[in-house]
């Protein structure tokens, strides 16, 4: 199996990156945390702005259970990725490339479609407010109708550019659009304790993933089998889908709970964990060893969030 191949399926952001260049992650990484970003702002914008916050997203509701529900949310939430980690483990364990590329093709086009769907038709109806309020009964009419059109046309796109090398430069661009709207979506809709608990115990569960836990398994899995392989000159830059999601949640809880002003901190302060992050990892792993990613972001962007509830 080549890279091309671990490309179709795998769920992370995977890059080839000029290893004779030093900077070339610190150059990368911000790349993909402005993308991040820009994807991030106007969609926590206007969702909020439009429909505001609340608890449709999370399993466990802070109005019914209280301050308890945050931390039943985390678990729940916990106890999926540990499942979908251990599943994902197995296939790569006995070389079932075939199963994991179907799942993963099926559902990542899902949540791209799905994700795009709810967010792109918000978008255009606020458009049609301002500048058209004229044609809002039409637009209306065939919500429906532009609801499936979106939904089947990131469906399809997502994955073209998962299984057709024609379309591998979209591959990482659509995958950073949508897991960064998925995060404005729990950001917004899990209440307002639950998102600052799921980033603190999934920055400490990220430690645990990647040293000992599934990641640090499929990864050496891949390495046994000859997938990610060691190259003087090149090497694979990846980076999970779970990081973007989770900046993705910090930047738009901060917006929406707190202001612009907060989110201005937060992300420079999430910025400022990401380039740390990666600094250490050119430091402390030069041979291109992994690091989490979550912890120093998250840290500072909860260091944003306490300032923020506390001053602004």
């Amino acid at each position: 199996m080549s890279k091309t191949d671990l490309a179709k399926w795998f769920p992370a952001l995977m890059y080839e990156i000029n290893k004779k260049d030093e900077f070339s992650i610190l150059k990368l990484i911000t790349k993909i945390f402005l993308i991040n970003l820009a994807a991030t702002l106007p969609a926590a914008y206007i969702l909020s702005s439009l429909l505001g916050t609340g608890e449709e997203a999370a399993f466990f509701k802070e109005s019914e259970a209280g301050g308890g529900a945050a931390v039943y949310n985390l678990l729940t939430f916990l106890f999926i990725v540990i499942i979908m980690s251990l599943f994902i483990y197995l296939l790569v364990k006995y070389r079932k490339f075939n199963i994991l590329e179907l799942i993963s093709l099926l559902l990542l086009a899902f949540i791209s479609g799905s994700v795009a769907s709810l967010i792109i038709p918000i978008w255009l109806y606020v458009a049609i407010y301002i500048y058209a309020q004229e044609l809002i009964d039409i637009f209306l009419t065939f919500f429906d109708l532009l609801y499936w059109t979106v939904f089947i046309l990131f469906f399809v796109l997502q994955g073209l550019a998962l299984i057709h090398e024609k379309f591998h430069k979209l591959r990482n661009f659509l995958l950073i659009i949508t897991t960064s709207w998925a995060g404005v979506f729990l950001g917004l809709y899990t209440g307002l304790l639950t998102p600052p608990i799921l980033m603190l115990g999934f920055s400490i569960y990220d430690i645990y993933a990647v040293y000992r836990g599934p990641i640090r398994l499929i990864t050496n899995e891949l390495q046994e089998a000859n997938i990610i392989e060691k190259n003087e000159s090149k090497g694979l830059f990846i980076l999970g889908l779970g990081d973007i999601f989770f900046y993705s949640m910090a930047i738009s809880y901060s917006l929406a709970y707190f202001g612009f002003e907060s989110f201005i901190v937060v992300s420079i302060l999430l910025l400022i964990g990401v380039i740390a992050t990666i600094i250490l990892l050119m430091w402390k792993a030069p041979e291109g060893r992994e690091l989490p990613a979550l912890p120093i972001p998250l840290l500072f962007a909860l260091i944003g969030i306490a300032i923020s509830a506390i001053f602004l």
